[in-house]
């Protein structure tokens, strides 16, 4: 079984199962420049985006973390039409011909048969601040947990989504699992409820208890507000993944 992950930018990417079925994730495919409008203030984004109508079109289920516009934009939200969709909210899709619009809550698992393999998708707790009022502000996201079984092997990934380190992570994903994509960004660190994303001393913290066979930082500097950078994250010894890169898991 061949499973590549083809990263696009920011938190999206796109996973190849033996070049038959398609998973892809948070398509945020605006280009280098552009303004974003968040609460209270506005980012810019900081880095290319890798926008192959080839391989995006493939996507047979996208999964959405959750509906802020630097993981769902409007050029991404185009890729949607017509397509399996998983979100923590039907709202977040409003206006959005999906083919299916799956909402799941933490805990719960879709699964999917083609051919001889079998993949589950699983939604894990992502908790978007560090204390319970703005996690109530910011709203629901989802991590995910991917499980594709063939007769002859199994491979787990785990996509963290935008989520602080917390303290029942450890009985909920696995150790020793196939790849965690990890999202940083220390967002709004020192302020009320930051930071709202994980920051490197988090992400260490992530890959010592987890102890995954590959840990890939992303989310890393994409947007004017992350405060993590592509030379920190390197210096520690992550791999940082190039726009437009694809990797076998």
């Amino acid at each position: 079984m061949s499973i590549s992950f083809t990263y696009c930018g920011v938190a999206c990417g796109v996973i190849s199962i033996d070049n038959q079925f398609f998973i892809g994730i948070d398509p945020d495919l605006s280009p280098k420049g552009t303004s974003v409008q968040f609460k209270g203030f506005v980012s810019e984004k900081q880095t290319d985006v890798y926008k192959d109508e080839s391989l995006l079109s493939k996507v047979d289920v996208w999964l959405i973390t959750h509906g802020h516009q630097d993981h769902l934009d409007d050029v991404g939200r185009d890729y949607l039409k017509g397509k399996n969709v998983i979100s923590p909210n039907r709202k977040i899709l409003d206006g959005v011909p999906c083919l299916n619009n799956s909402v799941l809550k933490w805990g719960e698992e879709q699964a999917f048969q083609v051919a001889d393999y079998c993949i589950t998708i699983k939604a894990l707790p992502a908790y978007h601040a560090s204390n319970y009022i703005m996690r109530k502000i910011v709203g629901k996201v989802n991590g995910y947990q991917l499980t594709i079984t063939s007769s002859s092997e199994t491979k787990v990934i785990y996509f963290t989504g935008d989520t602080v380190l917390y303290p029942d992570l450890i009985q909920i994903v696995p150790k020793n699992i196939d790849a965690i994509f990890a999202n940083l960004g220390a967002v709004k660190s020192g302020s009320f409820g930051g930071p709202f994303t994980m920051d490197l001393q988090m992400l260490n913290r992530m890959n010592d208890l987890l102890q995954p066979k590959r840990i890939y930082p992303i989310h890393i500097d994409d947007y004017s507000h992350y405060k993590t950078t592509k030379n920190e994250v390197e210096a520690a010894g992550y791999r940082v993944l190039a726009v437009g890169e694809t990797i076998d898991i």
